[in-house]
């Protein structure tokens, strides 16, 4: 299937003066936090944007903005440093291409200009490809001058960090979290956030050593660009991806607080579907109550789009393997929205949880019935489409789908029952409705559940029919 929605990722950062001078606020509330533009993670993240892989996968590194091609064009004559080849990575090697790029944040330069290992942090347990190539990469930062880019970039990495400063939310994220699950730092620790504009994907929460706990993260696009405005809608979607890292370093000690429910009342294999996560503890629980949590802090700060983009975001985690997310995530929202007095997140611990064992025998993800991908109709404005599910769904007077044509435009179609002549079956398991097919396209795609679907479609157990169904459509 060739569909594809782009969706803004999000780091955050504060004014720099240089990769080893760092400001922080005096507000308490931000006083532990520190922003960094470290030199070598930067040289780490140009080095993996210079490799074939990646220039070829859109997603990994970062492309479609200036600096990309100041990149590749400074360094152009490196491009065939033996270096590059050796860590040309792939969506396989995720686990090597994580470390090499995160790894880098432990080393620093010498008075002679060579990467020597500063602090003893792996990002993964047993992977070690920055230092097996240290010789090569001491070897390409000689060859490449790349310390005198570093140098004549600075004003680059200093208008990022002031256009994110100015649109951020650290302070409201950290007083939301401290006040749901209390104080999780003393002012002897740190928190920090890591920041290059390559990172595209993998962002990462790490304990660095027992005091500092840093979070490697994507920068949203807006930051990236000379426009002035950003969207309030923008930053609560792109402020996501920083609070659900820094959301870890609250829930996760929850978690261990409540230990023994969730391991009587949570049956992992029940709600994970191959997200990598499973058999790590309490890390499939934790992920799922990350991304819950994000949606109560979207309902305090952002209350005009907190249901769109929230479901939006638990769309994506579904595809993550997390397939239950919205059941999840609306019933955490249900039990904050009925708190009693002073009760906080943490609380409301046991409560889930004897949701989520209550729960376990109604679990089952419903999907669109096909004989095949390709179902053939005759385009007119009254196309006639009749679907089936694997199970009864609600029989709701609208829903939206995502219809793309063959040069890939897509456009958000409200279906009802006034417009389209929606019809559901008695037991629901069967719609038909109506669709305007223009001619000039031979084929269409229908998609449910993705991103700008306002009115998805669930199940009669109130869960979502399984994320990007579609079925293809040919003129007959």
């Amino acid at each position: 299937m060739n569909f594809k929605t782009s969706i803004t990722l999000i780091v955050l950062t504060l004014l720099i003066y240089s990769c080893n001078d760092l400001k922080v606020s005096n507000n308490k509330s931000d006083s532990i936090i520190q922003i960094e533009y470290p030199e070598t993670y930067e040289l780490a993240n140009i080095i993996l944007a210079l490799t074939d892989y990646g220039k070829t996968d859109k997603w990994e590194v970062r492309q479609d903005f200036d600096y990309y091609e100041k990149v590749q064009e400074y360094f152009e004559p490196v491009s065939n440093h033996p270096l590059l080849d050796s860590v040309n990575y792939s969506r396989e090697r995720w686990k090597e291409y994580l470390s090499f790029r995160t790894d880098s944040y432990s080393f620093t330069f010498d008075k002679n200009n060579k990467l020597k290992r500063s602090i003893n942090f792996y990002a993964n347990e047993g992977v070690k490809p920055f230092d097996n190539h240290l010789d090569l990469i001491n070897d390409f930062v000689d060859k490449s001058n790349f310390r005198t880019f570093f140098n004549q970039n600075k004003e680059f990495y200093i208008s990022i960090s002031k256009k994110y400063k100015k649109t951020q939310y650290l302070k409201e994220m950290r007083d939301f979290l401290t006040s749901e699950f209390g104080e999780q730092y003393s002012l002897d620790s740190k928190y920090k956030v890591i920041l290059s504009p390559f990172v595209y994907r993998m962002n990462c929460h790490r304990d660095i050593d027992s005091m500092i706990t840093a979070d490697f993260i994507t920068i949203p696009d807006y930051v990236l660009t000379d426009s002035i405005s950003v969207k309030e809608k923008s930053i609560a979607t792109s402020i996501h991806n920083l609070f659900t890292e820094m959301d870890h370093g609250y829930v996760n000690p929850a978690t261990k607080k409540w230990n023994d429910l969730v391991i009587n009342n949570f049956d992992e294999s029940l709600w994970n579907n191959e997200s990598g996560y499973e058999n790590q503890g309490n890390a499939v629980f934790n992920e799922y109550m990350t991304w819950a949590v994000y949606d109560i802090f979207l309902q305090k700060h952002f209350p005009k789009y907190a249901k769109e983009i929230g479901l939006n975001w638990s769309f994506q985690n579904e595809t993550r393997g997390f397939q239950y997310q919205q059941l999840f995530t609306q019933k955490l929202l249900s039990l904050y929205n009925n708190r009693e007095e002073n009760e906080k997140i943490i609380d409301l611990y046991p409560k889930l949880l004897k949701w989520t064992s209550d729960s376990k025998n109604n679990l089952s993800k419903p999907k669109l019935l096909l004989h095949k991908d390709s179902i053939s109709v005759k385009f007119s404005s009254n196309s006639k489409i009749n679907i089936s599910f694997s199970e009864p769904m609600k029989k709701v007077n609208n829903f939206t789908i995502l219809l793309q044509n063959e040069k890939n435009k897509t456009d958000v179609k409200e279906i009802t029952s006034i417009d389209n002549g929606l019809k559901w079956t008695e037991n629901g398991e069967q719609v038909e409705f109506n669709l305007d097919l223009p001619e000039n396209s031979k084929s269409y795609y229908v998609i449910f559940n993705w991103w700008r679907t306002k009115n998805p479609i669930y199940s009669k157990k109130d869960i979502l029919l399984k994320n990007t169904s579609y079925f293809k459509l040919i003129n007959e």
